[in-house]
């Protein structure tokens, strides 16, 4: 089998990519409109009865000083990777493509899962071996050295059927997750908050305005580099339909009125304690029998911690009234994401918080609606994105791994980067100078961010 490989207009690889189960949105015409910082080329593939067996979207970029490019697959070029020989024919074509247009090197980081849950796949250990074979060098990463995570959570969604609606699986994927999760899900729920979405044909304004703040709040708080608020509304704009703006509401009356609740709740059962208090003290004067004393007074200091802890709670409530007082009659909103969808796949790609109301867990009940929607659109994946594959509790990133893995979905780990070389000097001096350079400049952008 022979295959020939062309340059064509960008649109004319979406159909292969949407339709793909290696599709990806960054191999898209929307997502190389998007990174308008980069040119691009477009690639299909075809075998010898001109059946469409492979896409590519190639970013490329200038070298700053040297006259070379750089050039990048972002998760990899689409097609089926057990096929060595149109690996082979493919990379061949790359390697080419590299010297006429003096690209130093090329890299890929493809959707291909080396393990799941820790547990190897030996179909993938095949793939790297073969890229390896043909000249591809690995770089591994644990954290997010890497352009892309090499380490996420995906969580598998069942499709409707005769037996199960879109609703039914959609409130069976709650009992899903952890129960910790399911938990702050409706504590999220009771304390007043509400989940909104936008595309780009219904996005007010100042909702980019909203996501931009909460994402500087984050930014300042982990300390990294926040992009600014023409990128966001430049990726709605570019990639609609396939891009979405989560944000989450809060509700001071809302919330308001369940604590009230809880309060009138809380005074209730206190009351009752003390009447029954009362009795039992009562029924102790008047008993001489000292195996009912005994059991009196069991009951009496039941009764009394009863009393003293819904006094705890009462205190507790009131103090929370009094902290979410600043918040009435204001608009004030909690978390946000940006979410992408393509073909059967969808993606939390962006989130941010603010430092107030974190008790009411907004994220939960985010990531909730956002699985939801998935399921709404028929797709079958939705991937958290990054977390650390350094899974030591002293690990910084710890606390992410451990918020994404409570809604139970697989760990997964993608096969890596791995990059063609074209030129090795300026490689090396890519992979060993420029990051310098960059650790530098980010330091001192994130010092005057901080100020």
């Amino acid at each position: 089998m022979n295959y020939t490989f062309k340059e064509i207009n960008s649109k004319e690889l979406d159909q292969f990519s949407f339709n793909s189960p290696k599709g990806h949105i960054f191999q898209s015409s929307y997502w190389a409109l998007f990174k308008n910082e980069w040119t691009h080329k477009s690639i299909l593939g075809f075998d010898n009865d001109n059946n469409t067996v492979l896409c590519c979207i190639i970013l490329i970029r200038k070298l700053p000083l040297l006259n070379y490019k750089l050039a990048y697959i972002p998760r990899g070029f689409v097609c089926d990777y057990k096929n060595k020989y149109l690996l082979e024919e493919f990379t061949n074509f790359l390697k080419t493509f590299s010297k006429d247009n003096k690209i130093a090197f090329i890299t890929i980081d493809p959707d291909i899962h080396l393990s799941e849950n820790n547990i190897k796949i030996e179909e993938s250990i095949e793939i790297c071996n073969t890229l390896k074979s043909l000249g591809y060098v690995e770089n591994s990463s644990k954290n997010f050295e890497n352009i892309q995570p090499n380490f996420v959570f995906r969580l598998k969604l069942p499709e409707s059927s005769e037996n199960l609606t879109k609703e039914e699986i959609k409130t069976n994927i709650l009992k899903h997750f952890s129960s910790k999760a399911r938990y702050n899900i409706k504590l999220g729920i009771e304390r007043g908050l509400s989940v909104e979405s936008y595309t780009f044909d219904n996005l007010p304004e100042n909702k980019i305005e909203i996501f931009q703040d909460l994402m500087d709040i984050t930014g300042k708080r982990d300390n990294f580099i926040v992009r600014k608020k023409d990128y966001f509304y430049n990726m709605m704009k570019i990639l609609n339909p396939y891009c979405k703006l989560y944000l989450v509401k809060y509700s001071y009356d809302i919330d308001k009125d369940n604590i009230y609740k809880k309060i009138n709740k809380c005074k209730s059962n206190m009351d009752s304690a003390k009447i029954k208090l009362i009795d039992l003290e009562e029924s102790l004067k008047n008993t001489t029998e000292n195996d009912k004393i005994n059991k009196i007074n069991t009951k009496i200091e039941s009764r009394k911690k009863e009393i003293a802890l819904n006094e705890s709670q009462l205190e507790s409530l009131e103090n929370k009234l009094h902290i979410i007082s600043k918040y009435k009659n204001k608009e004030v909103y909690l978390s946000g994401a940006i979410y992408l969808h393509w073909g059967k796949k969808a993606w939390y790609l962006y989130g941010a918080s603010h430092n107030i109301l974190r008790d009411t867990m907004p994220n939960f009940l985010m990531q909730y609606e956002m699985i939801k929607n998935s399921i709404e659109e028929s797709h079958s994946i939705y991937d958290f994105r990054g977390v650390s594959g350094d899974l030591n509790e002293n690990n910084p990133l710890y606390g992410l791994y451990k918020f994404k893995k409570m809604f139970n979905g697989d760990f997964i780990e993608f096969i890596g980067e791995y990059t063609l070389i074209n030129d090795k000097k300026i490689y090396f001096l890519f992979k060993k100078i420029f990051p310098k350079f960059k650790e530098i400049r980010n330091t001192i952008y994130n010092k005057n961010a901080l100020k």
